[in-house]
């Protein structure tokens, strides 16, 4: 029997980007998804598009605790356990450090921490009480190794590893698996009107970087990664290559980032 069939999993942010490419891999693979998304409507185009009964959608905010503790409660009531959560909703910020607002850090932390906070309090309490069960949360390289221009993003995102791998060590005497999700630069849409850039281009983002990678490799990563229950799953050289750097010799890596700077304030301020 394949590792994911039949078993229960909430996505959220599962109606674009990096979650809908993981909500059409586990329905791929035999899971029965519900898709959470603050945008019902693409949730729902995208469960009407797949067009199997394992494929539901619920509307979701997920900075809001008592929306997520209900929404994995009813799951629960619904499907009699929860197997999986996917803590993947997240917005970017794109700036310096010095022009980084008090409002970027709060939105930030509110989705890209808290909501993660929220979505793994709940379903840990379900899964514990179930006595099994697997959560992924999407941090990024940017978690992984130190990302100029995208500080406070790098910051909140290092706080998502971290948060997932103590975690993951006290989960472990409940049979809970915890997986940190870190892939590098991957082609989303990223000029929506949840993001920022303060002094950067968007369209640059837009347009493609090099090396981007596809949501669908992302995904097809993540799931093996669980099925190994590996504690960090990056993706993408752009996430290896700077994390063994980082780790195996941050001096030497801390350099060649701040020589490189330059050149990356002119390819994004363009």
């Amino acid at each position: 029997m394949r590792y994911f069939s039949n078993k229960v999993a909430v996505v959220t942010g599962g109606a674009s980007g990096i979650g809908e490419a993981l909500v059409r891999e586990l329905v791929h693979q035999g899971a029965i998804v519900i898709i959470a998304d603050i945008n019902i409507n693409a949730a729902t185009a995208l469960v009407k598009e797949l067009n199997v009964p394992e494929v539901s959608a619920a509307p979701l905010d997920v900075t809001n605790q008592e929306q997520v503790t209900s929404l994995l409660s009813t799951v629960v009531e619904t499907h009699g356990q929860l197997d999986i959560m996917v803590n993947n909703a997240g917005i970017v910020v794109i700036s310096e450090m010095e022009d980084t607002l008090e409002e970027d850090w709060d939105k930030l932390i509110d989705v890209n921490l808290k909501g993660v906070i929220f979505g793994l309090q709940a379903a840990y309490k379900i899964m514990k009480q179930q006595g099994h069960g697997q959560i992924l949360n999407t941090a990024s390289s940017s978690g992984l190794s130190p990302t100029p221009l995208f500080t406070a993003y790098s910051a909140v995102k290092h706080a998502v590893v971290g948060l997932s791998t103590a975690t993951r060590v006290e989960a472990s005497a409940y049979n809970i698996k915890v997986n940190a999700l870190c892939p590098g630069v991957v082609n989303t849409p990223v000029a929506t009107g949840r993001n920022t850039s303060r002094g950067m281009n968007l369209d640059v983002l837009a347009g493609g970087l090099p090396m981007m990678l596809s949501p669908q490799r992302v995904a097809t990563a993540a799931l093996k990664g669980m099925r190994k229950n590996k504690a960090i799953i990056p993706v993408g050289m752009d996430s290896y290559l700077p994390y063994l750097a980082n780790r195996y010799a941050p001096g030497i890596y801390d350099m060649i980032l701040s020589r490189g700077v330059p050149l990356m304030r002119s390819y994004m301020k363009r």
